[in-house]
């Protein structure tokens, strides 16, 4: 039996590097240099969310997003769902919000790099762009703060093509939150993400899910992609901040 044992153990010490646990950590920060270190780059994504997490609505929605990136300061991300087409821009000096089903659109002077126009979002007005948190200098940093741990789950093949045979082989990453707990997929060919399922601490489980595809990190994204110019019989609107929001509720 002892020597069994050896056998066992000797035979493990010589499988390939990659059979072993790879470390959560190390997947997300090699996935966060990949993409910090591309200066322009699109990618598309298909992203559901469960009608728990929409306040004010009572279906779920399905949306397909389209991003466009070109650091340090430059973001355009269109959204398209039953609810209509929807457009978020930034050029690094305006931001631009236009609702193509309502003819609708607000601009607001915005003078910030990717991670400033993100953060004076969420402060001043509540939000952030689809998909942000994949185009800041900083990812890992990013994700890693709303993760209290990260474990490795192995590794699993994506579903594609005639019975799934040509999904692509990933490794699964558990992020467990305050808020929620997000298993992200990241294929083992290119460290960048293919599937994120974030699960809330809420009553009955809800979820975000995303299914990332069509990665170019060497997009020929042009000056044009962040140029927006009003559609005739369009109106604009003002954007209101989180704070007038919350006033304008307490005298109803």
């Amino acid at each position: 039996m002892k020597n069994l044992a050896t056998i066992v153990l000797l035979a493990a010490s010589l499988l390939p590097a990659s059979a072993a646990d790879p470390g959560a950590d190390q997947l997300l920060k090699q996935m966060s240099v990949k993409l910090a270190a591309s200066r322009s780059f699109s990618f598309e994504a298909i992203r559901e969310i469960d009608v728990a997490l929409r306040e004010g609505h009572d279906v779920p929605e399905k949306a397909k997003v389209s991003v466009a990136v070109q650091r340090p300061d430059k973001i355009a991300v269109k959204s398209v769902s039953h609810e209509g087409t929807r457009r978020f821009i930034a050029d690094g000096k305006t931001l631009v919000l236009f609702d193509q089903k309502h003819n609708h659109y607000a601009t607001v002077p915005m003078r910030a790099s990717l991670d400033g126009l993100v953060e004076q979002l969420d402060e001043k007005y509540g939000f952030v762009p689809p998909l942000a948190e994949f185009a800041l200098s900083n990812p890992y940093k990013d994700l890693r703060s709303q993760a209290t741990t990260l474990t490795y789950l192995g590794r699993a093949k994506t579903q594609a093509g005639l019975f799934g045979w040509f999904g692509e082989d990933c490794y699964r990453i558990l992020l467990k939150g305050k808020a929620a707990d997000a298993e992200l997929w990241i294929p083992v060919s290119d460290d960048l993400p293919r599937r994120m399922t974030a699960t809330f601490h809420r009553e009955g489980g809800p979820q975000l899910r995303i299914s990332f595809s069509k990665w170019n990190l060497a997009a020929p994204v042009g000056a044009g992609e962040f140029a927006f110019t009003p559609p005739k019989g369009s109106q604009q609107i003002e954007m209101w901040t989180t704070a007038k929001m919350q006033s304008a509720a307490k005298k109803r």
